[in-house]
């Protein structure tokens, strides 16, 4: 019986150090879910699978370092990020979530000439799963990405 708990203790120790493989996934998930924890939507779980298609796509940017969203259709939504310098994923997602002031919820909509759909999408009541990836240019900037399933900022749709 003591070898077969030991088992399992290895086991779970070994799911549990792999759920965070990325080296900012820890501090995108707390980030993510404390700015979630504002607007009382429920916390986030890390995607490594998100992960992936997030750092894929940063890699991809910045090889050419331009800043585009994937075309055509997805299954999950993104927020992508660029900064001249080496930067973090808490600065990154607070930038987003700082968008938060141009949000009139009862109006559904942005301030005219500001961006709230990056606040949005981090927000979203639907979305459950996140995963984000990093990528410097060549000039030692940044670019970051991050992947949401299901995907939010929905058109004409409130995000809670």
């Amino acid at each position: 019986m003591y070898k077969l708990i030991n088992v399992i203790c290895a086991s779970l120790l070994f799911v549990t150090s792999n759920v965070f493989a990325s080296p900012i996934a820890k501090d995108a998930l707390k980030i993510h879910n404390q700015i979630r924890a504002l607007d009382k939507q429920k916390p986030l779980v890390w995607n490594k699978e998100l992960q992936k298609i997030s750092q894929d796509w940063a890699n991809k940017l910045a090889s050419t370092c331009e800043i585009y969203h994937h075309s055509g259709q997805t299954s999950f939504g993104e927020n992508l990020y660029y900064y001249s310098e080496s930067t973090t994923i808490k600065k990154v997602v607070k930038d987003w979530s700082s968008e938060r002031d141009f949000y009139d919820y009862q109006q559904n909509s942005c301030q005219t000439g500001q961006q709230c759909g990056h606040y949005k999408q981090v927000v979203w009541k639907d979305t459950t799963d996140v995963g984000c990836g990093v990528q410097s240019c060549a000039d030692g900037s940044q670019i970051w990405v991050c992947a949401y399933f299901p995907a939010g900022n929905i058109i004409g749709e409130r995000p809670f």
